[in-house]
């Protein structure tokens, strides 16, 4: 998968520290503007793995 910020981020805080999804969402809407669905993020993280 391409590296793009969702799969940066993903890979950061959900696999290597452990957050939740929820905590992800809040970072990115924060952080860059972005508003996710779970849905999605939980999509892009079984494209990962």
């Amino acid at each position: 998968m391409s590296k793009d910020l969702i799969t940066q981020t993903l890979k950061t805080y959900f696999i290597e520290k452990g957050k939740d999804l929820k905590v992800i969402q809040r970072y990115l809407s924060i952080k860059h503007k972005l508003i996710l669905d779970e849905k999605l993020l939980l999509k892009r993280l079984n494209s990962i793995s």
